[in-house]
């Protein structure tokens, strides 16, 4: 393989790739790197915000060194009290669903989407579509639409339809609580038609319109015995691309934990992009994709 061609097949790598970053600013050297390998994306944490005219100028930087197509994705879900008050947050999930006004849920959306995007920010990493199936007590249950699963879907998606209509990308996820790396992954001991029933309602509504969607690290036996969502070429192509149709982005949790080749291998079933929130991860990354 020529020089010339292996530098192509790089680029083009890269481009499959989304890195985090490992503090508030953008050194030189830094991005010369993200340049010659052809990242484009960039997730951003709360180790990275320290105040707006901070994050203005951090994205500012992003944009020059990863060109206009620059991918600048903010990751509040989860831990939005991470962050400064004066950062926009997703949706009070819980509070817009009891009000139950769709008209507020995309205004509150749009809101959302317009103080990101004059921080430079185009794609938000919510909304959540956990279902609060135990009154409020659940894992993640204060970011969660509620427990009723047509309802949480139509309220997440006016929510969504707000964000995007102002320019920000949406990506509908799970929360899910941090796990130690090589521990057990979380699992979902629920039959196939319960999940399509319930759980999964609120994915399957997002499939028309939002933007992207993120797998998770999580095991769902009735659909896979062997790997987790993340790395399942039966839920990642099976079940989104084929049974549901999607045709938006699928993008994989932070994966750098997950075991070697990883990223090739969520790539392998089917992810679009694979997020590796350790810039240190990425050329092994690149290698192997």
């Amino acid at each position: 393989m020529s020089a010339a061609i292996a530098t192509d097949l790089r680029l083009l790598a890269g481009q499959l790739l989304m890195t985090g970053l490992p503090g508030t600013g953008l050194d030189t050297a830094t991005a010369q790197w993200l340049q010659q390998n052809g990242i484009r994306a960039v997730c951003l944490r709360a180790a990275n915000v320290r105040d707006a005219a901070q994050l203005t100028r951090l994205n500012a930087d992003l944009r020059r060194a990863l060109g206009p197509q620059a991918l600048i994705a903010l990751d509040l879900a989860g831990m939005p009290s991470a962050y400064p008050a004066w950062l926009p947050q997703p949706p009070g999930a819980m509070q817009l669903c009891a009000v139950g006004d769709a008209e507020l849920a995309n205004g509150t959306g749009a809101a959302t989407a317009r103080g990101l995007r004059a921080l430079g920010i185009n794609w938000l990493l919510a909304p959540l579509l956990n279902l609060d199936t135990a009154a409020g007590q659940a894992p993640g249950a204060a970011h969660a639409f509620g427990g009723d699963p047509l309802l949480a879907a139509a309220m997440a998606q006016a929510w969504t339809a707000g964000c995007q209509a102002e320019g920000v990308a949406c990506c509908a996820r799970l929360y899910l609580p941090q796990h130690s790396a090589g521990g057990p992954l979380p699992s979902v001991d629920k039959t196939r038609s319960q999940l399509e029933e319930h759980d999964f309602v609120p994915f399957r509504q997002a499939v028309a319109q939002t933007a992207s969607m993120m797998s998770a690290h999580v095991a769902y036996p009735a659909l896979d015995t062997r790997q987790p969502a993340s790395l399942s070429h039966a839920v990642m192509h099976g079940l989104l691309r084929q049974q549901w149709g999607y045709g938006g982005v699928l993008l994989t949790p932070g994966i750098g934990a997950q075991g070697e080749h990883v990223g090739a291998r969520a790539l392998a079933a089917g992810a679009d992009m694979a997020l590796l929130a350790d810039t240190a991860q990425l050329p092994a990354a690149l290698d192997d994709v």
